[in-house]
């Protein structure tokens, strides 16, 4: 009979009608084969079948740490202690959860590492998503391709663990690279002709103002393209020290023209 002041929390005696004990490392843990079964299937075909543990009182799990089965066994036991999921533990408690088939305890796990994936508490994205493609965890997987595509193409290309990412999920990323680095391209060419547009205006406005270019006639010609052709018969200089605005006008021409070149992305 258990001791009335043994304290459950270690299961290193027997308590509450404790009836199997699970041997990793050098210690013992006194469980339930009810509480064992209700959570693993593996555990309840083992008890159910003609297994040697079905009727065996300690069952051995070798190749097992024992400080991760004690951090088990109190998910499988939360009325003992409460033991949050956390970075430190997530890993090696999805293994176990993965390895006896404890689908709620797994589950939570993948949770975090998604939710460490998207907070980027977790710094190799890659690394998680060859982890993920081990296990097949489609939560994880799709987090992680999504994330990758953050990286540089010289990042993904350049990982030390490249070619363990599936064919697929490594498409899947260098096309999401390539598309937001497309966004970029377009956004930059609509801000660059955008600032153009305003300081090719004003310069026009300045050479208009006094008198060394001619006047555009109607609204429908004010464009940069207009602006800076005028700008380029104003050879006048009020400074020694600076450059006739002819001279800034070829230069923000041939500007242009380099943006104009930047591709249009349709999305």
């Amino acid at each position: 009979m258990a001791a009335a002041n043994v304290n459950p929390n270690d299961f290193s005696a027997p308590w509450k009608f404790s009836d199997v004990v699970l041997v990793v490392e050098d210690q013992k843990f006194h469980v339930h084969r009810s509480t064992l079964a209700y959570w693993s299937p593996v555990f309840e075909k083992m008890f159910l079948s003609d297994f040697k543990e079905k009727s065996n009182d300690e069952i051995p799990l070798p190749g097992k740490k024992a400080s991760e089965i004690k951090h088990l066994l109190h998910m499988m036991y939360p009325s003992l202690e409460v033991k949050p999921f956390t970075k430190s533990n997530c890993y090696f408690l999805f293994e176990l959860a993965h390895e006896y088939q404890i689908e709620s305890i797994a589950q939570k796990c993948e949770a975090l590492m998604v939710s460490m994936v998207k907070q980027r508490t977790e710094d190799d994205v890659l690394a998680m998503l060859i982890y993920g493609q081990k296990y097949q965890l489609k939560s994880l997987i799709s987090t992680c391709i999504s994330e990758a595509r953050r990286l540089t193409l010289k990042e993904l290309k350049q990982h030390k663990r490249r070619e363990e990412v599936e064919p697929d999920n490594y498409l899947q990323i260098a096309e999401g690279i390539i598309q937001r680095l497309e966004r970029q391209c377009e956004e930059t060419k609509r801000e660059s002709l955008k600032h153009l547009k305003n300081v090719s205006q004003n310069l026009y406005t300045h050479a208009r103002n006094k008198g060394t270019v001619s006047y555009l006639y109607n609204s429908s010609q004010e464009t940069t393209d207009n602006w800076l052709y005028r700008l380029k018969s104003d050879t006048s200089v009020s400074n020694t020290n600076c450059a006739p605005l002819n001279y800034i006008a070829s230069e923000l021409i041939a500007l242009k023209g380099r943006i104009d070149t930047l591709p249009n992305i349709a999305f």
